[in-house]
């Protein structure tokens, strides 16, 4: 939910890739409460899908309550609690119906959440799948992988590029429905007019560099639906081994005769149309 005189832009794709089978990505938006999410199941029997459909619309759910004109603002609510409140009952949600329903048994999914505030944003992630903050034509990681692979690096056993070549850098260490319990990351910043914020799965960070990813944006970043289909078919250009799932969203003042977006482009439609 954006203050008046700021508006907020969002476009996402999700593609299968070209070695998948199944898209077990989802994601969802909500232009009212400033919401955005995106999650990457895993699972046999396409148990994946079923864990990331339930992880975004249980956090969905879960904030549509808090998130509305007459709290907003009011200082009544915590939404940093709220968010990682949200995401702890779509744990809850995946792993029961993972202990409930035999085909789903061990199903899980990675989660990453963007709830814009007025002029903030809060960030809360769990897994691989990233968010990053694209500012000043400069690209930015705001979360860290939950991952053995980045684990490795904070210790000093790797490189950063000796990490994209290890064949363990898909093993993560958290993710929404293992366990009756998950550790959720929150983070909360000001944003800035201009802002794009970037949530992908790591069908995207794993295929294209954050060097090539800026550049995209740098340069297709007043036309975000042409940028956010760039970054899938570069994916897809470089193996496509994975779903790929991308969302922008931006900040930029409403009705600015300066501004590089188009009203048109804010979508009114649900993710795929």
């Amino acid at each position: 939910m954006i203050s008046e005189g700021l508006k907020l832009v969002i476009h996402g794709v999700t593609d299968v890739g070209r070695n998948r089978e199944h898209n077990e990505d989802a994601i969802s938006w909500d232009m009212k409460m400033g919401l955005v999410l995106l999650a990457d199941g895993m699972g046999g029997h396409n148990a994946g899908e079923v864990a990331s459909a339930l992880a975004v619309d249980s956090v969905r759910t879960s904030l549509s309550d808090v998130v509305t004109p007459e709290i907003v603002g009011s200082g009544i609510v915590n939404y940093s609690d709220a968010v990682r409140d949200a995401v702890d009952f779509a744990n809850q949600e995946i792993h029961e119906q993972s202990q409930e329903r035999p085909e789903c048994a061990g199903m899980g999914t990675t989660m990453a959440v963007a709830l814009f505030l007025e002029n903030r944003v809060v960030f809360a992630h769990v897994g691989d799948s990233r968010i990053y903050r694209f500012r000043g034509n400069e690209l930015t990681q705001v979360t860290s992988d939950h991952s053995l692979v980045q684990e490795m690096i904070d210790n000093g056993y790797l490189s950063e590029e000796e990490a994209q070549l290890s064949t363990s850098r898909n093993l993560i260490t958290r993710a929404l429905g293992i366990a009756e319990e998950v550790e959720v990351d929150i983070c909360e910043e000001m944003t800035q007019v201009g802002d794009i914020y970037l949530l992908c799965s790591d069908g995207l960070t794993d295929m294209v560099p954050d060097k090539e990813i800026q550049a995209i944006l740098t340069s297709d970043h007043a036309d975000m639906e042409s940028a956010a289909q760039m970054l899938v078919d570069m994916a897809n250009e470089k193996g496509g081994t994975d779903n790929i799932s991308v969302v922008l969203a931006a900040m930029y003042k409403a009705y600015s005769e300066d501004s590089d977006f188009d009203d048109s482009t804010t979508l009114e439609i649900e993710p795929g149309e």
